[in-house]
Order: structure tokens, then C-alpha cells, then sequence
């Protein structure tokens, strides 16, 4: 089953991994959440998370969902640029400026406490730590929400620094309660930060705990029985919330993740596609570019179930995804739509859209394959001055209908071509 030659080859090998950059290799303007890996890495995630989630083999017992918290990656961009979670970025910032706020609260009450600390040294520490808690309010109300995850690990860093400082400068007894204030931390893990960033993050505030109740009982403030009481209620107010909602969250949302991309081949499903439209809209009229919807479709495609079986076809299904998306998915996002059919939306930013869509076919056929196949590929576009430009992301649908049309054409004209519109 030799295809006829094409036209147009690609001047780089589509599966090149410069195809995931910028013209100048710089990661480019638009990456997806949750799109940083391969797909064939999405693919296996996507299986491991349903099996976790259906009581399969994986994660049947306490310590295995234990194993699989500590060991699934943490993807922060797909947490916080999910659609589900954009309308809580204002939230977020409340909850921010709330947690230091308290933090502050508490430095100008112990500068005002006989029993806090007296030393021109400890006062003037207080201070400073108390002018950097007013900036960072000032930073998080004033300033873009943060989006990044460094952001979040030096908020965390600040916290538990800025706390551990201040509340050493009190009595024991005092300090233990102030202790309660890396509860708000733990929160700021849960939700944004990985396993081992909460453990170790943890793990420290553990050390201070155990440390305040041993100085309790050495000063006499305390017997053994109450200094030890002390330390375990603090400790496991303080730890145990945040690990379980950590463990929650982390299923759902890896099991949420999972839901966005197809199985096979680790691309986007109808899920995921729709989720993303949103974004590269914002993208593209923020930018005053182009989009294109490219809906691509293996040709003669079950001839080749037919004749190699199953899971030939299957593995051809998975490359053809592959070479798609080192060839669209940094521009936008590739979806598997349906059995052999794909559906790309890419944003012009590079300003050589009509270069781009050209190398679909070349993309898909290497006459080197073990079953080398060819695509029909329809493609909408949608010009900043279109009409179809005013109806927003919904425009989409509009486009994809007109893109299917296309791809339906250039299968009647024999396949192995691409059909362009202006919607």
C-alpha cells in the first residue's frame, strides 16, 4: 500500500522537537495546561488515572493511594488555568492577603505583649518582619494574581519563615498557639504545590512544634504528660487537615486531568478541546491574529484495519497524533475527535499560518512507515476583520462545521490534500 507522493514536503521533519518552539527555540506564547508532556506520557497517565479512579489495580489500599500521592507529578498549570478554577484567581488573592494579614495582626500584637519580645535586636526584627508582611499585602492586592509556581513557594517560604521567626521570640505557651497560623500555609500547599513541598513544609513545622513544647518543659512551664499533649494536638491540627485534602484534591483533580485526553493517543478529547478554546481565544484577539480550525482524517483508514488488523491501526492512529502534534501543539491544541479524525485550533502568532497548514499532509505520510497512510485536511480560518470575529469563542463551532466541509471535499477529490476557507 504505497501512497502517491505529495507536492509539498516539510523543510523540517515533523517530528522534530524544534516544533514545539519559537522561531528563535523560546518556549512559545501559548502552552496549554497540562500540555508540557508527551503524549504518549498523557496517554499512559490518562489510563493510570481512570484505573486509579474505578478501583483498579492501582490504588486499591491506603498505602498504595499513599505511594501513588507521592509519586504522581504534580502539573500546577493545569490546576490553576483550569476553566473550573479562573473565577477563584480573585478568591485566591483574598485568601492571600487574609493569611498574612493575620500574620501582621499577630507581629503588632506581640510588639504591643509585656510577655513579647523586649530587646532593641528582637523589636526591631518584629518590625522588619512586619513591614515585609505590609508589602507583600500591598503586592498581592495591587498586582496581577500570582501564576506562577515560584510565586506560590515563596509566599509558602515567607510564611513559614516569617511565622517561625516571630513566634520564637515569645514564651513557649504563647508560641504554641501562634504555631496554629502554619495552618494557613498548609491551605496554600494543598491547593497549588506538590506532595513533597506539603511534607517537607511539614516536616519543619513539626521541628518548630516539638522544639517550642521541649523549651515549655524546660522552663518548667510545663509537665512531660501536658508539654507532650501540647506538641500532638498542635502537630496534628496543623497536619492532618492539609495531607488528607491534599490526597482528595490530588485524585480528583489527576483523575480530572485524565478526563481531558484521549487514551490512545494522549492528545486532547472533545473535553479537552473545548476547555481550551477559551484561552487561544483570549490569545489571539488580545494578539489581533488569525485562528484556524483544521479538522484532519486519515484516508482509507479502515482498509488499513482491515487488511494489518486492530492494533496496527491503532499504533498508526498514535503516530499520526504524535506528528500532528509536534506540528500544531505549541501553536494551539490538537484533539482526536473521533475514530480517525482529528480537530487542531491553532493561533497564527507567528504570522505563517498558510506555511503551517501546508505541511499537514506532509506531516502525516512518511512512504518510510511500516503502513504509511495520507490525510484529507480541512481548514476554517478566521481573520481578526471576519464577521465571524463578533460572535467570540463560539465562532469555533462555526469554523469546525466549515472545516469539515473542506476535509469532506478534499476526501472526494482523491484524499491527501488540504482544503482552505475564510469563515
Amino acid at each position: 500500500m504505497s501512497p502517491p507522493d505529495h507536492r509539498q514536503r516539510s523543510a523540517t521533519p515533523p517530528h522534530d522537537p524544534r516544533g514545539r518552539r519559537g522561531r528563535r527555540g523560546e518556549p512559545h506564547p501559548w502552552q496549554g495546561p497540562g500540555r508540557h508532556s508527551s503524549p504518549e506520557q498523557r496517554a499512559a497517565d490518562a489510563r493510570r488515572g481512570r484505573r486509579a479512579a474505578w478501583g483498579g489495580r492501582i490504588a486499591t489500599g491506603p498505602f498504595a493511594v499513599f505511594r501513588r500521592w507521592l509519586t504522581t507529578p504534580h502539573d500546577f498549570d493545569w490546576i490553576f488555568v483550569h476553566r473550573s478554577t479562573r473565577p477563584l484567581h480573585g478568591l485566591i488573592k483574598g485568601v492571600v492577603v487574609f493569611g498574612v494579614g493575620l500574620n501582621a495582626l499577630v507581629s503588632m500584637l506581640m510588639l504591643g505583649s509585656p510577655y513579647g519580645p523586649s530587646g532593641t535586636a528582637e523589636v526591631t526584627w518584629v518590625m522588619i518582619v512586619l513591614a515585609a508582611q505590609i508589602a507583600v499585602i500591598a503586592w498581592v492586592t495591587f498586582a496581577p494574581t500570582p501564576t506562577r509556581k515560584a510565586q506560590f513557594l515563596g509566599l509558602l517560604l515567607f510564611g513559614d519563615l516569617g511565622i517561625t521567626s516571630v513566634i520564637l521570640l515569645d514564651t513557649p505557651t504563647s508560641a504554641l498557639i501562634g504555631t496554629f497560623l502554619f495552618a494557613l500555609n498548609g491551605a496554600l500547599c494543598t491547593f497549588f504545590l506538590s506532595a513533597r513541598i506539603l511534607l517537607a513544609h511539614l516536616a519543619f513545622v513539626n521541628v518548630v512544634i516539638a522544639w517550642i513544647g521541649l523549651q515549655a518543659y524546660l522552663q518548667g512551664l510545663w509537665g512531660i504528660n501536658d508539654a507532650v499533649a501540647a506538641v500532638l494536638v498542635a502537630s496534628g491540627s496543623v497536619s492532618g487537615v492539609p495531607v488528607f485534602a491534599h490526597i482528595a484534591w490530588s485524585l480528583v483533580s489527576a483523575d480530572a486531568r485524565a478526563s481531558e485526553f484521549d487514551e490512545l493517543t494522549g492528545v486532547a478529547n472533545r473535553r479537552g478541546l473545548q476547555n481550551a478554546v477559551d484561552e487561544l481565544w483570549d490569545v489571539a484577539r488580545s494578539r489581533g491574529v488569525s485562528v484556524a480550525v483544521l479538522l484532519v482524517d486519515i484516508d482509507r483508514f479502515k482498509a488499513v484495519n482491515d487488511r494489518f488488523g486492530h492494533d496496527r491501526g491503532d499504533a498508526v492512529i498514535r503516530t499520526v497524533a504524535s506528528r500532528l502534534h509536534a506540528l500544531l501543539g505549541a501553536r494551539g491544541i490538537l484533539a482526536r475527535t473521533g475514530g480517525e479524525e482529528f480537530v487542531g485550533v491553532v493561533v497564527d502568532t507567528d504570522g505563517d499560518l498558510p506555511d503551517l497548514v501546508s505541511r499537514v499532509t506532509a506531516t502525516v505520510h512518511d512512504p518510510a512507515d511500516d503502513v504509511p497512510v495520507t490525510a484529507s485536511v480541512g481548514v476554517a480560518v478566521m481573520t481578526p476583520d471576519s464577521p465571524s470575529w463578533q460572535v467570540g469563542p463560539a465562532a469555533v463551532t462555526r469554523a469546525t462545521r466549515a472545516a469539515d466541509s473542506m476535509m469532506y471535499r478534499a476526501k472526494a477529490a482523491g484524499g491527501d490534500r488540504v482544503l482552505t476557507t475564510r469563515v
